[in-house]
């Protein structure tokens, strides 16, 4: 849990009046040992160190202030739209493939049959060993093999190459 802001408050004051009395040990040894005309400038020197740190640290502060807040509709307005994603032609292809195949068995004889042969063929595996699915339960309907044999047809192609 982040501490409350009156701690961090209290944390930074303390570890601010801490940098600036160990920076005043520090340079009162340099200030006494300087010329009078120097001692000015010692001084200053001790000042700049003060105001650079406190100025990194209000610069981090109000950094984190504005990084916190929600994007103006300007900002939004610079970013581009997100694009749609789409699927590749080649997957839109075969997925509509495995989709008619179970639909028309003719579709699944004359198109995807030939394809898988040729595929293992292309492989250099006998076409022979791989039998076709044909699905006696919904040969009435006039349907294709079920989603489950295309499924056991591909993984023996798979086995086979």
């Amino acid at each position: 849990m982040p501490p409350s802001p009156e701690r961090r408050t209290l944390r930074v004051l303390g570890g601010y009046v801490l940098f600036v009395g160990l920076l005043g040990l520090a340079l009162t040894p340099l200030y006494l040992y300087a010329e009078p005309p120097d001692r000015p400038l010692v001084v200053r020197l001790g000042t700049g160190a003060v105001l650079g740190v406190a100025l990194v640290h209000l610069a981090r502060v109000v950094r984190g202030w504005i990084a916190a807040q929600p994007p103006s509709a300007f900002e939004r307005a610079l970013g581009r739209p997100p694009v749609e994603p789409r699927l590749a032609p080649l997957f839109v292809k075969l997925r509509d493939e495995l989709r008619f195949s179970t639909t028309s068995e003719a579709y699944f004889k004359d198109v995807l049959e030939p394809r898988l042969h040729r595929l293992l063929a292309d492989r250099g595996q006998p076409t022979g060993g791989l039998p076709m699915a044909r699905s006696r339960k919904r040969r009435w309907l006039r349907r294709g093999p079920s989603l489950a044999t295309l499924h056991d047809l591909i993984t023996r192609i798979e086995e086979l190459s």
